[in-house]
């Protein structure tokens, strides 16, 4: 099983393929850092991030800030691992349907940059 971040499920097609490796590992482990709440993990209760939170914050600046603070805090421990330059996050608008989209891209030291993204769901 591979988690598709696409279609936000797990797809059975990548059942007898290797294991991810270089840009898709950091993207799966980016995104799965940011989807997680943290302390939900009991082997790692530093894991994951406060994200979730958000569905009790209205939309107004101070939330956004927050979201991009606890998003980049989520991130920082795959910088030594993963050889990270640079960790930018950027919120978009929130939309209709009361997500706020949250896109990361992940520089490594070889230049190369992985981009994931995650919709967070905001109380409006």
């Amino acid at each position: 099983m591979r988690f598709d971040q696409t279609i936000n499920d797990y797809t059975t097609d990548g059942i007898n393929s290797p294991p991810l490796t270089g840009s898709g590992a950091l993207a799966e482990a980016a995104y799965l850092r940011l989807l997680t709440p943290k302390g939900s993990y009991f082997a790692d209760p530093m894991l994951g991030s406060e994200l979730h939170k958000l569905k009790r914050s209205k939309d107004v600046p101070r939330m956004r800030r927050q979201a991009l603070a606890w998003a980049r805090e989520a991130l920082e421990p795959l910088r030594t691992p993963y050889y990270l330059t640079d960790i930018s996050v950027s919120a978009g608008a929130v939309v209709k349907s009361g997500y706020l989209s949250i896109k990361a891209v992940l520089t490594q030291a070889d230049g190369s940059q992985t981009t994931t993204s995650i919709n967070v769901q905001v109380a409006g």
